[in-house]
């Protein structure tokens, strides 16, 4: 079961109910392990993932919210390729409360409507941004509806979503990393900026005193940026990249890639948008654009720590 292969779930809805025998939290997804009667009697292991430990944090859920020998329902969708493998939507507690577990069903969120009074601080765009939970139904959409060339659309057909860099935990690169439901913050490093997010604890430099790239500037994942500021909007060049992927689908991307980032605070410095455009002629007929907004929400950003599926 990969981290986020959400096509090898049926779209059934099935509920169980059984004894939760084992609590494994840790990203990419929590994992859960149920103990329930099957129609013959017999007993059957149920293996169950969930979110990632920061999505669940986001909406008071935490390893301490369950506990081994809890009689629990659960609803969710069987594996479509293995047998007794489920993808958590809803858990009901002993008690009778609900705890919705996929962070992708959840449309808004309380924590979401708490902004800080970020006019006061004034710190502009260098904080720790959050992306609320309509932002990221949308995003996931926006990665999957893009003018793919037909090159595109084969290497597409061919993911494997049981053994990729999802599942191994490897890192991912630029531009995919920057449509992620965890935190980001940016740092003012007067000729540099760097800009980290939560997932696999990553940090990109944005070289802010140059603009052009050094003939000799490194490929990496992530690539090479070069920031400037339009009027407020910080506006990012990234080219450089040799991680092969636009998203986490198997969509290619080619060395020739161009990826560029327009930052927009709002008046009230409560709410950044984003716009990222990338031109890459091998996987696009025309640019792919991104587009959607994080929020002030005082969050932290924690250390990441994924462990591959199966260790």
């Amino acid at each position: 079961s990969g981290h986020h292969s959400v096509t090898f779930y049926s779209d059934d809805v099935i509920e169980i109910a059984g004894e939760l025998t084992r609590i494994e939290w840790r990203n990419p997804h929590i994992r859960l392990t149920l103990e329930a009667t099957n129609d013959r009697g017999l007993t059957d292991s149920w293996d169950m993932e969930g979110s990632s430990i920061y999505n669940l944090a986001r909406s008071g859920i935490t390893a301490e919210t369950f506990e081994v020998g809890q009689h629990l329902v659960i609803t969710g969708q069987p594996s479509t390729r293995e047998d007794r493998t489920m993808l958590l939507r809803e858990i009901l507690l002993p008690d009778g409360q609900a705890l919705q577990m996929w962070i992708q069903n959840v449309t808004r969120l309380e924590s979401d409507t708490r902004l800080v009074d970020a006019a006061a601080e004034n710190r502009g765009i260098f904080r720790v941004w959050s992306v609320p939970a309509a932002n990221l139904a949308r995003a996931l959409g926006q990665l999957r509806d893009q003018p793919f060339t037909d090159t595109a659309i084969a290497a597409r057909a061919d993911w494997d979503p049981l053994d990729n860099f999802a599942t191994r935990c490897e890192p991912e690169g630029m531009p995919r990393i920057m449509v992620n439901p965890h935190p980001f913050e940016f740092i003012d490093g007067g000729n540099t900026i760097t800009l980290r997010t939560e997932l696999y604890d990553i940090e990109r430099t944005i070289h802010m005193d140059r603009d052009a790239p050094p003939d000799d500037a490194p490929w990496s994942s992530l690539g090479y940026s070069i920031g400037s500021w339009e009027n407020d909007d910080l506006v990012v060049r990234t080219t450089n990249v040799d991680w092969p992927y636009f998203d986490n689908a198997g969509t290619p991307l080619s060395e020739n890639a161009e990826i560029v980032e327009r930052f927009t605070l709002s008046a009230d410095q409560t709410r950044l948008d984003f716009e990222i455009t990338v031109t890459d002629s091998t996987t696009f007929t025309r640019p792919a654009v991104l587009t959607g907004y994080w929020l002030a929400l005082g969050d932290t950003i924690a250390r990441y720590d994924c462990q591959p599926l199966g260790n």
